[in-house]
């Protein structure tokens, strides 16, 4: 049993993992603003802390952690190029100020990377993806520097359960066009539907965090599905009506997981595949 802290972790993949977690019966404290996470996630007998990362020093925590999953980032892109400062705030100075309370502690952390750091547009298209490729560097130098044990998972377009946490419109295209399926709505497929993308549930996602938080070799992994699809490859699993509407400014045209070198660092496969998930909302 271990004492963790869990930022973000009333967010998407953060409450998957939360339950992961405190099913295996750690002492868990969550620290989360609410900007993407929604209050009806808290789970009972996990302590929340409702704050910014950036004020991590002071905040009360229950216990020294021995561990963090830092989780507790912007994490749209699109949205980002109107809300740089907002982007900022929460991935610099929230993750800087992380970083400083592991070293200043000796914590290790578990980091969720993002995989447009890795896209043919590269770590620079989006201010999204610039300040998330910030974090890695600044986090590789602080193992360089002080020592910080960590490990860096890059995530691939992730689907399952609390996918639609964020619920504005800027969640996931895979809940995005189930609901609009369950309402008998047109799917929106972006552009012409030709990007392709790399699917990964959560439930895999959270495999991965906690395999990842078990090793801490200073290593990184794509935690992805290693296989992709097209947009109107998915939209046609879903449904055949379907509408298209504009390009929009940050949209990568190409993503996909290199799950070979993940599995020979880590020993992590993905076991569930996105037309087994369709497929199993479809016939709910």
């Amino acid at each position: 049993m271990a004492n963790i802290l869990i930022t973000g972790g009333c967010g998407f993949v953060g409450t998957n993992l939360v339950k992961s977690l405190y099913k295996e019966n750690h002492n868990l404290v969550v620290i989360d603003n609410f900007f993407a996470g929604k209050h009806e996630n808290k789970i009972d007998g996990v302590i929340y802390i409702n704050n910014h990362t950036k004020n991590i020093f002071n905040i009360d925590l229950p216990f020294k952690p021995d561990l963090v999953f830092h989780l507790g980032e912007y994490s749209k892109i699109t949205p980002s190029y109107n809300e740089i400062n907002t982007v900022f705030d929460l991935n610099i100075l929230g993750s800087f100020a992380i970083l400083e309370y592991a070293k200043q502690n000796n914590m290790p952390i578990v980091y969720a990377a993002s995989s447009t750091r890795l896209a043919l547009e590269g770590e620079n298209h989006s201010p999204y993806s610039f300040f998330k490729s910030i974090v890695v560097q600044l986090l590789k130098n602080y193992s360089d520097w002080y020592g910080l044990k960590y490990s860096i998972c890059y995530f691939y377009n992730v689907y399952g359960e609390h996918q639609d946490t964020c619920n504005n419109g800027w969640e996931t295209v895979i809940s995005i066009f189930e609901k609009q399926m369950k309402k008998g709505q047109l799917l929106t497929v972006v552009g012409d539907g030709s990007q392709r993308r790399d699917f990964t549930y959560v439930g895999d996602i959270v495999r991965g965090l906690i395999q990842a938080s078990k090793v801490l070799q200073n290593e990184e992994y794509q935690l992805g599905s290693g296989k992709d699809f097209s947009i109107l490859e998915v939209a046609k699993m879903f449904s055949d009506n379907i509408t298209f509407i504009p390009e929009r400014k940050g949209d990568r045209k190409y993503s996909k997981a290199n799950t070979d070198e993940t599995y020979l660092k880590l020993g992590w496969k993905p076991e569930m595949s996105l037309e087994k998930w369709i497929n199993k909302v479809k016939n709910n």
